[in-house]
């Protein structure tokens, strides 16, 4: 009997047993399968199922409109598998800037101005630095000679750093401030700025720096902690995290906050010579955010986190980088690194994409096909405090088999063009969607000299039951026999030379802004990517914003032409309030004066 036939309540039963990307597909295929999309219980059952960690669910507990959410994630991920986003704007220019949590901080002529794009708010806080520094230090009086630092924002709560020189000496200060409510939390007197980070929620706030000494000469990472409720500083506690090696934010060690617990994350485990025959961990700790979270520090078994091993070959460093993030269908934290290698004495380099659990149990159970290493014990036995700050020397161990599931080969440049680290300054990978995306400067061939910015992305998916292979042995084959590999796309498309776009022309224009060039820099999250398209010496750089988020509209950016128009059909209504600050103000947002971008229809 055809699935068109079944009964409606057995329809979606079946259903239940597909993943997102099927589901959605089999929707496109017939008219009567769009309840499963239109229908708020089925969206609900399905989106709680499906992806109770993606933002769409935590909105559909919000707004209650779960079929709408439903059909906002399938789009989504759909966009990003197929390099295709919805939106592309010049959304601002800036001399410095930061992007965190869907929200844009930056700075432009001595103001901060802080737009919430995730919410594609019409309007912008402006902060006067020179007032806000005024009120929140006092020495900060009269001085002309001054940097300000953009560090971190969540929760409303802003975190830059002002450094004030002096003849022989400079000081810097962290200034943390609410810029919903225009209320200074603290300004904190700093003995060494140095790499500094700021991670918080609505309840507590932690910075780290690395720089203090230890035995051995290198630098160490020092945590200190602010509770924001009763804005007073933790005097008395301190983390000294003496024995995780890896300096270099977002390549060598990550920190981040999930759930009421702060998360630390290295993929080094020590900085003398290695031998011949290592195995390389992952060093993970957690607290709970609380008065007393230092006190009750976990690590995560080092038999759980296991990296890789020697006989993998020699890595480039330089290319690799290092996140945690929430799963979105099953809700486990979990660690995606991408890494440069020459597997198995190959040639060639090829990015590899691997994902690893993040698991603070003990227990011996297995998982699947793929347990756990439970035959490893460690040589000694560490308290979890001792464990998250002592040092940790490699060893050897037998590798274990990798899940194929937990591995995405990059292309090694066999079926395209290769760019070099300079060529390609902006990388990430999005695991609900199998797809690893790259900004690359790819000049034409008729301006070979020109900077012209493209998305280049590649993505996977299962075998449909006709196509799959034989089953194979090896991880590769393995790999090969569950995974069909897309090829590698580019966005936006090439200019015919013979007929050109004029739409097309200016969309490239957007992407590579005329008269900037070099020193690419931007930040991805799990929808958009906001970037400065290059330097040029005392003038601000535009910030061009991507997003993958069919929910997401900016006022005044044009549909592109030959798309059905874009418009708004579920207003999120600016809920930035005016609030009586002498240092802080709202104005229109700057790129509704810009006016450059398009919107694309799916």
């Amino acid at each position: 009997m055809s699935i068109t036939n079944l009964p409606y309540e057995l329809t979606v039963f079946i259903v239940q047993y597909l993943d997102l990307a099927d589901i959605y597909s089999l929707c496109l295929t017939c008219r009567r399968f769009r309840f499963l999309i239109q229908e708020s219980a089925i969206a609900k059952t399905l989106l709680e199922s499906k992806g109770p960690g993606s933002l769409e669910a935590k909105a559909a507990r919000i707004s209650k409109d779960y079929a709408r959410e439903l059909r906002r994630l399938f789009k989504r991920r759909e966009a990003i598998s197929s390099v295709s986003p919805f939106l592309v704007a010049i959304v601002a220019v800036a001399d410095s800037w930061i992007y965190e949590n869907g929200v844009l901080c930056y700075i432009a002529d001595c103001q901060l101005r802080i737009l919430d794009l995730h919410h594609s708010r019409s309007n912008e806080i402006i902060v006067s630095i020179r007032k806000l520094l005024d009120k929140a230090i006092e020495e900060s009086h009269g001085s002309r000679e001054y940097t300000f630092q953009l560090v971190y924002f969540a929760y409303d709560i802003v975190s830059c750093v002002y450094t004030l020189a002096r003849r022989d000496e400079q000081i810097s200060w962290l200034v943390v401030f609410n810029c919903q409510e225009g209320r200074i939390l603290t300004a904190r007197c700093l003995e060494s700025s140095f790499r500094i980070f700021v991670r918080n929620n609505d309840k507590f706030l932690y910075y780290g720096v690395h720089s203090e000494y230890g035995r051995d000469g290198n630098r160490y990472w020092v945590i200190r902690s602010f509770e924001i409720a009763t804005c007073r500083w933790l005097e008395d506690q301190r983390l000294d995290l003496t024995g995780m090696v890896g300096f270099d934010i977002g390549s060598t060690v990550c920190f981040e906050i999930f759930d009421n617990y702060f998360y630390g994350l290295a993929n080094q485990m020590a900085l003398e010579e290695e031998q011949i025959d290592w195995t390389s961990y992952y060093t993970c700790f957690r607290f709970p955010l609380s008065q007393r979270g230092f006190q009750n520090i976990e690590k995560a078994p080092r038999r759980r986190m296991w990296r890789r091993s020697h006989a993998e070959g020699p890595i480039d460093d330089r290319w690799g980088f290092l996140r945690m993030f929430r799963d979105e269908t099953t809700t486990q934290l979990k660690v995606v690194e991408s890494r440069k290698e020459w597997l198995a004495g190959n040639g060639s380099a090829r990015r590899t994409y691997y994902t690893t659990d993040i698991n603070f149990e003990n227990g011996d159970e297995e998982q699947g096909q793929y347990p756990a290493l439970d035959n490893y014990e460690e040589a000694d036995e560490e308290s979890d405090e001792e464990a998250a700050t002592g040092n940790g020397l490699p060893s050897y161990m037998d590798p274990p088999p990798r899940n194929p599931n937990q591995v995405h080969p990059g292309d090694d440049g066999s079926k395209g063009l290769l760019y070099t680290l300079a060529k390609c300054p902006i990388r990430t990978y999005h695991p609900p969607c199998q797809t690893f995306l790259d900004l690359v400067d790819d000049p034409s061939t008729c301006e070979p000299n020109e900077q012209r910015i493209r998305i280049r992305g590649g993505s996977r998916r299962r075998w449909t039951p006709g196509e799959r292979q034989e089953s194979q042995y090896t991880v590769e084959e393995k790999i090969q026999e569950i995974y069909k590999h897309e090829d590698v796309v580019l966005w936006p498309r090439d200019q015919n030379p013979a007929n050109p776009d004029a739409a097309l022309a200016k969309l490239y224009q957007i992407l590579s802004p005329p008269g900037f060039s070099g020193n690419i820099r931007g930040i991805w999250d799990d929808r958009s990517l906001v970037y400065s398209a290059g330097s040029t010496p005392r003038r601000p750089n535009p910030l061009i914003f991507l997003s993958y988020d069919p929910a997401l509209y900016l006022t005044g950016v044009k549909s592109y032409p030959n798309l059905p128009a874009m418009s708004r059909t579920h207003h999120i209504p600016d809920d930035n309030a005016q609030v009586s600050c002498e240092w802080r103000t709202l104005e229109r947002a700057m790129y509704e004066d810009i006016s450059c971008g398009y919107h694309f229809a799916l």
